[in-house]
Order: C-alpha cells, then sequence, then structure tokens
C-alpha cells in the first residue's frame, strides 16, 4: 500500500515539476490497475502496465516507475538502463519534496550500479552491428549493462565479417570492449572478387566427366570372371558339403537305431559308440562349411553385379574396429 501511494505522490510532484498535459483515460486506467497490482504484490504485472503506459505517453514518471519495479524483482540490468534514463531526463528539485524524491531515484540507481557489471563497447571502424548474448546493441549505444560473469559480444563488420570475444565483468566494474574486425582482402580487380581471400587464382576448371568423343571405361573383365568363377564355385562347394553332412546324419541315426534295436534284443555285437559320434560331428562340420560357403558365394555374386552396374568412381568403405577398408572402382 505504501509503494502505491508513492507512485502517486511521485507522479503528482512531476506533474508540478513539469507540467505535464492531462492524461488520457485509458492511461489513467492503467495507471490505476497498476497500483492494484502492487497493492497486492504482483509486481510483474505492474511491470507490464507501466510498460503499456510508457508505449502511449513515453513519460519519465513511466521510466522512472519500470526501473524501480525491475530493481524490485531483481532485473538489474533493465533497472539499470531505465534509471539512467530517468536521472538523466529528471528536471532540477525546486521544492523540498522534489528534492527527496530526487535524492531516492539517485540513491536507486547508485543501488542498481553495484549489482551489474557495464561494458563499454568501442567498435572499430567498418562495424555495423553489435550483439551482446545474442541479443542485438541499439545503434550508436556503447554503454551495455549485464550481469555479473561471463558474456559474449560479437561484431558484424559491413562486409560480412564477424569478430566474437567473451568478456567477464564483476558487480560494480566498467570494462571497455574493444571491436575490431579483420580486414578483408584487397579484390583484384583483374582477376574478380574471387581473389579476395588471398587464395591463388585457380586455373581453368576441368571439364566434368570423361572427354567428349572418349568412352567411359568399362569394368575390368579379370575382375568379373574372377568374381562369378568364385560365386559359383563356393555355391557349388556348400552345396556338395551340406549333401554329405545330410549323408553324414542319415549314417549316424542308422546306426543309433541299430545299436539300440540290437541292445534290446540283447543278440548285437556291442556298438563303437565312438565311431558313431564322430560320424555324427563330421555330419555337423559338413554343415557348418557348406552354410558358410553357400553365403560367401552368394556375397560375391551381389558384388560382382555391384561391381558391374554401379559407376566407376564409387567408393563403397567398410570401417571396423577403428580400421578402414576402402573398396574403389
Amino acid at each position: 500500500m505504501g509503494t502505491a501511494l508513492f507512485l502517486v505522490l511521485f507522479t503528482t510532484a512531476t506533474a508540478h515539476a513539469a507540467g505535464p498535459p492531462e492524461r488520457s483515460r485509458p492511461v489513467k486506467e492503467l495507471i490505476r490497475e497498476a497500483e492494484a497490482a502492487v497493492a497486492r504484490l504482483d509486481i510483474a504485472r505492474a511491470r507490464e502496465l507501466w510498460a503499456e503506459v510508457y508505449e502511449i505517453e513515453r513519460s519519465n514518471v513511466a521510466m522512472c516507475t519500470m526501473g524501480q519495479l525491475d530493481a524490485r524483482m531483481g532485473r538489474w540490468a533493465e533497472a539499470m538502463v531505465e534509471l539512467s534514463q530517468c536521472v538523466d531526463q529528471m528536471p532540477a528539485p525546486r521544492t523540498k519534496q522534489e528534492r527527496s524524491l530526487y535524492e531516492r531515484r539517485h540513491a536507486d540507481l547508485a543501488r542498481a550500479r553495484t549489482r551489474v557489471g557495464e561494458m563499454v563497447l568501442v567498435p572499430a571502424p567498418g562495424v555495423v552491428g553489435m550483439l551482446v548474448n545474442g541479443r542485438g546493441v541499439k545503434h550508436g549505444s556503447s554503454r551495455v549493462f549485464v550481469p555479473p560473469g561471463q558474456h559474449e559480444v560479437t561484431a558484424v563488420g559491413e562486409d560480412g565479417q564477424v569478430a566474437r570475444t567473451s568478456v567477464k565483468v564483476e558487480a560494480g566494474e566498467s570494462k571497455p570492449v574493444p571491436l575490431t574486425l579483420d580486414k578483408p582482402a584487397p579484390v583484384d580487380r583483374a582477376q574478380g572478387p574471387e581473389r579476395a581471400s588471398g587464395s591463388p587464382a585457380p586455373g581453368p576448371a576441368a571439364p566434368k566427366g570423361p572427354p567428349q568423343g572418349a568412352a567411359r571405361p568399362g569394368p575390368d573383365l579379370r575382375v568379373v570372371v574372377t568374381g562369378t568363377m568364385a560365386s559359383v564355385g563356393l555355391l557349388v562347394t556348400g552345396a556338395v558339403c551340406l549333401q554329405s553332412a545330410q549323408g553324414f546324419k542319415q549314417e549316424a541315426t542308422a546306426a543309433w537305431k541299430s545299436a539300440d534295436s540290437g541292445r534290446a534284443a540283447g543278440t548285437a555285437l556291442r556298438p563303437d559308440y565312438n565311431e558313431i559320434i564322430d560320424t555324427a560331428a563330421t555330419g555337423k562340420l559338413m554343415s557348418v562349411l557348406g552354410t558358410g560357403a553357400l553365403v560367401t558365394g552368394a556375397a560375391a555374386g551381389v558384388a560382382t553385379l555391384v561391381y558391374v552396374w554401379l559407376p566407376n568412381d564409387t567408393q563403397i568403405r567398410v570401417a571396423t574396429h577403428g580400421a578402414e577398408i576402402r573398396f574403389r572402382w
């Protein structure tokens, strides 16, 4: 309630000092709503309403009030900007009440200054834009208030150069920040703007693709024949191994059945179980070898087809455990 009363007294004192024109009805409504927001301690809402007032009448009263409300919310960088403008535009006090208000605004500004750091941007010739922490700096401004800590300052040159620097500012500190740009290399008009980067002038561009009238080289016939033969050989080997595996499996199964039936009748000789086990193991090994041969043969066939159909400048890279194998044709 005391803050609301203070705002009213502040507005009245400024009105007597500068003699502003009568406020419009929308402005009066906004101020009344802002005072109600302060009374219920909704400082953020009051700040929004005073910003609307400032957009309408651009008064120093609104600017000072926004600075005070931002300070109450701990937004010291914003408060510093607003209170600086507030104090700069306050007229010299003529009454005791104006003197008290004048001194309080200076005290608010001094308190805000101890909570923020100040960067004084010193742009070099050719700088057309500046940003602090990604936010543009108003053209012509050189003093930027920021919270204490590390900040990124960016300068943009008229030729598109970009320079970045990191600046650490402490609370209450004012630090100059020179912004320089790398000078662009002079343009050789005889050679064109391509020489501006300082790189040597490129020679005539090489024609893309094979020369006109020259046939594009085809795949190496030796590679195709070797790949085809390897694929067919592996496929045949795999089929033979699988057929043999089936025979060993059938032989072992028959031996087991014969041994079981003879043992049940009590007339058969004691079977050689080691031989049966070896036969079954041989069948399993042949099955594994046959399957591997079929897979490898199929892969060789696919690789041969890929070699024949893909363009000659294609690269296939296979990286395994940090090693890289390149196949190029």
